[in-house]
């Protein structure tokens, strides 16, 4: 537990120290972008040194970096350049779309990934399940944005059945709740379905190998010659000891399907925080991009900081490994 603590503690500290210098190592400033794409023509220099002045550009890097700090002890990230927003309250603006998608994605490649693991590692030696697993395997190959593109060709242009970008439908606000959770739902598919396949190929390969591993241990042999059920030795007795390995696994891909959502958000133009990051770096806005690097360090460490500490709980060879290293 300790361990744990000190471990992440640290990989925070190193991530907080990043969000800080790596945005100010990128060519250009949020000066060049607010005076127009770094033309240099529409700003006075007396307009200039106001802004310089407003947001704190002239301060010294250690003045910068106090107050970064201090923003972060009280979780407030000042003000976006582009925005003129607390960074906070733009955050809070954005993040349920992309909770809406990754929530949805997360369940669904996980529930369907260890359904097919199940029955795929269970008839392995089968041609079909070959095939199968080559397709599996190929999807798996694609990276989010391609797989998404591919989908934004088929069903938004050649078939023209759903919408190719965005979140809802513009002057909806007279319509009903149920005609508004509709018309986000059509907008959500194409984002919610890339998210999907792309994880659930993960999860669908782990699951096939364990069952396959657990297909052939001694005490399915014996449930087989009792005389017990195919399904039931698949979803009760396989499947026990099959989830318990894919923990660790399933907590790291909701960890990485927030990164994976900043592709898929900018191929769709949904108007989650991978979106709005991707906004921030073009627009160089510190603030706002200091807000949501964090954001996103700070959910994948806890997904992978409850995987490292709850998988020994479930698994008692683990604990009976540590165990048995203390005692030697």
């Amino acid at each position: 537990m300790i361990k744990i603590f000190k471990l992440y503690g640290s990989l925070l500290l190193i991530l907080i120290l990043l969000n800080f210098f790596l945005p100010r190592l990128m060519p250009g400033g949020p000066l060049e972008y607010l005076e127009g794409q770094e033309s240099g023509a529409t700003l006075t220099e007396q307009q200039k040194n106001s802004m310089i002045e407003y947001y704190g550009l002239n301060d010294s890097m250690a003045e910068q970096f106090i107050d970064y700090i201090v923003g972060i002890v009280q979780f407030d990230f000042g003000f976006s350049y582009t925005y003129k927003l607390p960074v906070n309250d733009i955050i809070m603006d954005h993040i349920s779309y992309t909770l809406w998608i990754v929530g949805i994605s997360s369940v669904l490649s996980i529930v369907i990934g260890i359904f097919l693991g199940l029955l795929s590692g269970w008839v392995h030696h089968k041609k079909g399940d070959k095939t199968f697993m080559s397709t599996m395997l190929a999807i798996g190959a694609l990276p989010e944005f391609l797989f998404g593109m591919l989908l934004l060709i088929v069903f938004g242009v050649m078939l023209d059945m759903l919408p190719m970008s965005g979140a809802h439908t513009p002057f909806m606000d007279s319509e009903s709740i149920w005609v508004k959770v509709n018309d986000a739902a059509k907008y959500a598919i194409l984002p919610i379905v890339t998210l999907t396949m792309v994880n659930l190929t993960r999860i669908y390969l782990l699951v096939r190998n364990e069952t396959i591993q657990v297909a052939s241990s001694p005490y399915i042999e014996f449930a087989k010659m009792k005389g017990v059920r195919e399904i039931r030795l698949v979803f009760r007795h396989a499947f026990k000891n099959v989830l318990i390995p894919i923990f660790t696994l399933i907590m790291i891909r909701i960890g990485y399907t927030f990164t994976g959502a900043i592709f898929v958000e900018t191929l769709f133009s949904y108007p989650g925080i991978g979106q709005l990051l991707k906004e921030s770096i073009l627009s160089r806005d510190y603030p706002l991009m200091h807000g949501l690097f964090l954001l996103f360090a700070v959910m994948i460490l806890i997904c992978n900081a409850l995987a490292d500490f709850i998988y020994p709980k479930l698994d008692p060879r683990v604990r009976g490994g540590k165990h048995v290293e203390k005692v030697l």
